[in-house]
């Protein structure tokens, strides 16, 4: 999954040329010429690296990350300085506000991309990161869904009932997020699909019709969401999903 970057710079030319290199690895990159546009994409979009100009007029770098670090999204957001200074006093503070340091302007590519892959390579081994199945019969939603997902959970989609208690067996899964529009043949699936998903994981049920009835052929089910949905309205679902799951879990009885 590609890592999705933030620069910011008031000097376009500049801000063009890190995009450059960055796209060229297949980092998605946001561009933002001011710190309050940065401030206002941190707390709208994840972002998991900023690179950040120190020198802007208006609100400059270090201004721009002392408002980042009080959103709940900004307080533990990497971040990379740049500067065309390298007096001792501004090499002081990039430290002393928990950052990963700076890379000094004109930016060189070579020391971009070494610092930026070093900073990635450590957030991929986040274990956080969680695993969502989607199963739907509709593959342009998949598709959408996927795409959009991707940035913040590893995805898998797959359009049958069959193929998803397949990826069941041999898989694990934190979320399983299935379409009433893929029905299950008989007692027999819904048997394998919840015998192998009961207690590990939510279920979210993307339905057509209402979202108040109770499961029919699957038992364990977490809970209904009706389509048509955006993929932003599902990530929020989600997130509720997720939270939900983890507090009843800490009240279900020990052994």
């Amino acid at each position: 999954m590609g890592k999705r970057i933030l620069v910011v710079d008031d000097d376009m030319v500049c801000l063009k040329t890190v995009q450059r290199y960055l796209e060229e690895e297949h980092y998605e990159v946001i561009g933002a010429l001011s710190g309050m546009q940065a401030v206002h994409i941190v707390t709208e979009i994840k972002i998991d690296l900023l690179l950040l100009d120190i020198e802007m007029p208006g609100v400059n770098g270090f201004a721009t990350l002392e408002l980042i670090r009080k959103s709940p999204e900004g307080k533990q957001l990497p971040v990379i300085f740049f500067t065309g200074r390298t007096d001792m006093d501004t090499v002081k503070r990039c430290a002393t506000m928990g950052t990963a340091g700076y890379i000094t302007k004109p930016v060189e590519r070579h020391v971009l991309l070494e610092r930026v892959r070093e900073i990635c390579a450590g957030l991929s081994l986040d274990s956080e990161e969680k695993t969502i199945l989607i199963v739907d019969s509709d593959i342009d939603f998949l598709k959408k869904v996927k795409l959009y997902l991707k940035a913040y959970y590893k995805v898998a989609v797959i359009p049958s009932a069959e193929s998803a208690i397949d990826y069941l067996k041999t898989r694990s899964t934190d979320l399983l997020i299935w379409s009433d529009s893929v029905s299950l043949k008989d007692a027999s699936e819904a048997e394998a699909l919840v015998g192998k998903s009961k207690q590990e994981f939510p279920i979210l049920v993307l339905t057509e019709g209402k979202t108040d009835r109770q499961g029919e052929g699957m038992t364990g089910l977490f809970k209904y969401i009706s389509k048509p949905i955006e993929p932003s309205q599902l990530l929020n679902c989600i997130a509720d999903c997720f939270s939900e799951w983890m507090a009843a879990a800490s009240k279900a009885p020990k052994g």
